[in-house]
């Protein structure tokens, strides 16, 4: 019986120290976009390996994002979003990213798309 307890409690103490280093923190940066295939496109795109929350306004462009330190950054999170086609306050979409969105949810005025 003892050492049932002794094996219980290691495995408990070894999945407290475990999870003990995942670091969860949260950001919140702007995110260009104008509808609800907007919001679809940009929480899908930015919910890569390490991402446990994402959620984008329409209203205030911001998005909140939930994530581990460990497994993924700010940078690559707003990067996955660009590549979707959506501007973030530190990467800018491509033009060929940003064309083949749906005229819908094309945000910029006065942009030659080629």
């Amino acid at each position: 019986m003892k050492n049932i307890v002794l094996i219980m409690l290691f495995v408990a103490g070894a999945f407290q120290l475990g999870t003990a280093q995942s670091k969860i923190d949260t950001v919140e940066f702007k995110v260009s976009g104008v509808c609800g295939m907007c919001k679809s496109r940009i929480e899908n795109a930015g919910l890569i390996k390490g991402v446990k929350f994402i959620e984008w306004n329409k209203d205030t462009q911001m998005v909140k994002v939930i994530y581990k330190e460990e497994k993924v950054t700010p940078e690559e999170i707003e990067k996955a979003i660009a590549e979707a086609g959506h501007d973030t306050e530190n990467q800018k979409a491509t033009a060929e990213n940003y064309g083949a969105l749906p005229g819908c949810c094309q945000y910029k005025d006065g942009v030659e798309v080629h």
